[in-house]
């Protein structure tokens, strides 16, 4: 007759067992353990999460663009552009793209890229009190795997 053996683990050390497992069976669309708790990924995540842009007003007639850049992603400061768009009463007075690091880029060569979050001032001329949209594309890659992703574009309303 067989005995069955039972293994009494410390309540801590259950836990980390438990979430270990509950990490390596999960589905595909969910985030690993690993990427929980140091926050990286081998694999690239959906483009929204990798990257984002808000607006907000920051004085008369001026707006500041917030880019988020997720770790390990960048995005090609070549590939942004800012315009407007069902705004008859705005144009764009300058835009201040802070510097950007170099990146050798094994399709482009040498090519300016943002590797973190930051900021755009973007100013404005016409007439206050009337809105105005913001229309921004942009493109990056998850440098980590040398993976682009197809140029995204954003609508942002803003009443400078």
């Amino acid at each position: 007759m067989q005995s069955a053996v039972t293994l009494k683990l410390p309540q801590p050390a259950l836990i980390l067992v438990m979430l270990a497992f509950t990490a390596s069976v999960g589905n595909a669309q969910s985030a690993s353990f690993l990427e929980k708790v140091t926050g990286q990924t081998a694999q690239p995540v959906d483009p929204e999460l990798a990257f984002s842009v808000k607006a907000r007003n920051t004085g008369p007639q001026q707006v500041m663009l917030d880019f988020t850049v997720r770790p390990d992603y960048y995005l090609y400061r070549e590939r942004i552009s800012v315009t407007l768009k069902d705004a008859p009463a705005w144009r764009i007075k300058n835009i201040e793209f802070p510097q950007a690091t170099i990146k050798e880029d094994k399709i482009f060569g040498r090519m300016p890229v943002y590797t973190r979050s930051f900021s755009v001032p973007v100013k404005l001329e016409g007439k206050p009190g009337s809105p105005a949209s913001l229309f921004i594309q942009y493109q990056g890659c998850y440098g980590t795997l040398g993976v682009c992703y197809p140029p995204a574009t954003a609508m942002l309303k803003v009443a400078p």
